[in-house]
């Protein structure tokens, strides 16, 4: 249901070491891109929300971490979303600020719901911001925990049917999209210490990862997908397309058979 949903109020926060987007998945968007975006969240109403889980099986190989909502069946807003990916404003419970997220919604079931990419995690500077991990994402919406979402803006219809790879370039055009909406080319980076303002508002605190880098106050850096996130699965894709030179749905009605941002959620 609509309305005030979640009380400001004493809250767990959750830190979460700085990174930087990798070179095989460059997803960030600015910094000052983000905190535009956010400043709708005042004249767009709520809608109380669950947390129904984290990242699934096919958002985890395109490189990113999730957070999956349920969403209240009799809702009439709900009811009118168009299925396809949104950008979205959440905010868990305790908290005054909003992260903002690239969602997919998931409205053919008899529970409907959305799986949410938070943009929370900031490089040194604060100039972009990254998906938040998982680890994060669990501290600041457990479980059935309750969250407020904000819808922001529709930013593409579904597409469906390809593997992990494209969902990564779904992910990434996303984001290029807010980008190219919010970024104010006239200022070139948002100041450092209204960006941090806005993550601790929400719950979230950036720190150095490892005692060396916290006591010299710098992170390492580490991109932000770092480690093993390409499945066997998806590399042998790649290594049909490299053979065959076929790209997803070439013969199969062109982008309708592209796949969608998110396609499932399972349990």
């Amino acid at each position: 249901s609509s309305g005030a949903c979640v009380a400001p109020g004493v809250a767990a926060m959750a830190e979460c070491p700085y990174g930087r987007a990798s070179l095989c998945f460059p997803m960030a968007i600015p910094s000052q891109a983000a905190l535009r975006a956010l400043e709708q969240t005042d004249g767009v109403p709520p809608t109380a929300v669950k947390v129904a889980g984290y990242t699934t099986r096919k958002t985890r190989a395109a490189g990113a971490d999730s957070v999956r909502l349920r969403l209240p069946p009799g809702d009439a807003g709900v009811a009118a979303l168009e299925q396809g990916a949104y950008l979205v404003a959440l905010r868990a419970a305790g908290h005054v600020g909003s992260i903002l997220g690239l969602a997919g919604t998931h409205l053919g079931a008899d529970e409907p719901g959305m799986e949410v990419v938070l943009l929370g995690r900031p490089d040194p500077k604060f100039s972009s911001l990254m998906y938040l991990p998982e680890a994060v994402l669990r501290s600041l919406f457990p479980v059935d925990g309750d969250a407020e979402l904000r819808l922001l803006g529709f930013l593409l219809p579904v597409q469906h049917d390809c593997p992990e790879q494209w969902l990564r370039d779904r992910l990434l055009k996303l984001a290029n999209l807010v980008e190219e909406k919010h970024a104010d080319v006239a200022r070139s980076e948002a100041p450092a210490d209204e960006v941090r303002a806005s993550l601790v508002a929400a719950g979230v605190v950036p720190v150095a990862e490892g005692n060396a880098g916290a006591a010299k106050g710098l992170a390492p850096t580490l991109p932000a997908d770092h480690g093993d996130r390409i499945s066997q699965e998806e590399l042998g894709y790649w290594d049909e397309e490299m053979r065959l030179n076929t790209r997803c749905g070439a013969s199969m009605d062109g982008e309708a058979r592209l796949d969608y941002f998110m396609s499932h959620m399972p349990a």
